[in-house]
């Protein structure tokens, strides 16, 4: 008895590190998109930071079919965390468009500008939208960003989709179909050097499909998500001129529910260590505070809000 009496303490501190060792470190989601876009990459390169330096949570960057699925899963609590199109996320939050009802979505932080390519190649006789009457078109995946733009575009300008022969195909998809001759003429929404825009100009004559400033100005008017850009010259082989196109922002969306001081840690850790998203892509040069909200239309998340009045974004998390 006196034995088992000695035993016990031991016995009981070995129960509780045990049950210590049982416990994990919660895993979140971010919903990004296809592996050929930008999101996917991004993605993972914020999952990185928040991973290496959040102690307490563990975040992966997940493959989805973009924009509106992302929305739509973080609504329902299957993802933490989502990035999509600005247009998107304010439908969503709105209960306009695709989404029956308003989502419960917040801003946790806008990460930057996309740009819509109208992509074909020299010898497709295609020079402007009106041009892709007739013509087989891909809008983009099912359930992405780019799809959405697509259309809003094509109608904004006065086109009927049942005009053209439309298909959706993933950014790979779009590129491979256009290298083989079975679509005529493509959308891939992405930032600058966009992995499949860059492949498809290094290994056929890319022409990409400029708008006009009165399209560009029509389009604004009726969707003011949208704003003039232009694709420098040269950012892909073969295309030397400058072309107009229309620029729409990304934002990382989180449930409303999100607990703030996780929603806090988030958005101070992104920023106290955004050299190393710097690392992933050169779009991230757009990632700053100064923009971390450019989607007026959709409120930012109170732990943000909090990250803003703290004074945080000198890299002190403490606070």
């Amino acid at each position: 008895m006196n034995r088992n009496r000695l035993l016990r303490p031991w016995l009981l501190l070995v129960a509780a590190s045990l049950f210590a060792c049982g416990e994990t470190t919660p895993t979140y989601s971010i919903a990004t998109g296809g592996p050929a876009g930008l999101y996917y990459p991004f993605g993972g390169g914020m999952a990185s930071i928040w991973s290496r330096h959040l102690p307490e949570v563990n975040v992966k960057a997940e493959v989805t079919g973009g924009s509106v699925t992302n929305v739509i899963q973080v609504a329902r609590g299957e993802s933490e965390l989502g990035i999509a199109m600005a247009d998107v996320v304010t439908n969503a939050y709105l209960g306009t468009g695709r989404f029956p009802e308003p989502l419960p979505l917040r801003v946790l932080f806008t990460a930057y500008p996309n740009i819509v390519h109208i992509l074909t190649l020299a010898d497709s006789g295609i020079d402007s939208v009106a041009d892709m009457v007739g013509k087989r078109v891909s809008m983009g995946a099912v359930g992405s960003g780019t799809a959405v733009a697509a259309e809003n575009i094509l109608t904004g300008l006065g086109l009927d989709l049942d005009s053209v022969a439309a298909t959706y195909l993933s950014f790979g998809g779009t590129t491979t179909a256009l290298k083989d001759g079975t679509i005529d003429a493509g959308f891939v929404v992405g930032g600058l050097g966009i992995a499949a825009v860059t492949e498809l100009a290094v290994t056929r004559d890319l022409k990409l499909v400029a708008l006009s400033a009165a399209q560009v100005a029509k389009i604004n008017g009726q969707r003011p998500a949208y704003s003039g850009y232009d694709i420098p010259g040269a950012t892909y082989k073969g295309v030397d001129n400058d072309t107009q196109a229309l620029g729409i922002w990304s934002a990382v969306v989180v449930h409303r529910d999100m607990p703030e001081s996780l929603a806090y840690q988030l958005t101070c850790a992104l920023y106290a260590h955004h050299s190393q998203l710097l690392k992933v892509s050169p779009v991230a040069h757009a990632t700053t505070v100064a923009n971390i909200h450019q989607l007026p239309a959709v409120p930012l998340h109170p732990g943000t809000e909090r990250f803003l009045e703290s004074g945080a974004s000198d890299g002190d998390c403490s606070r």
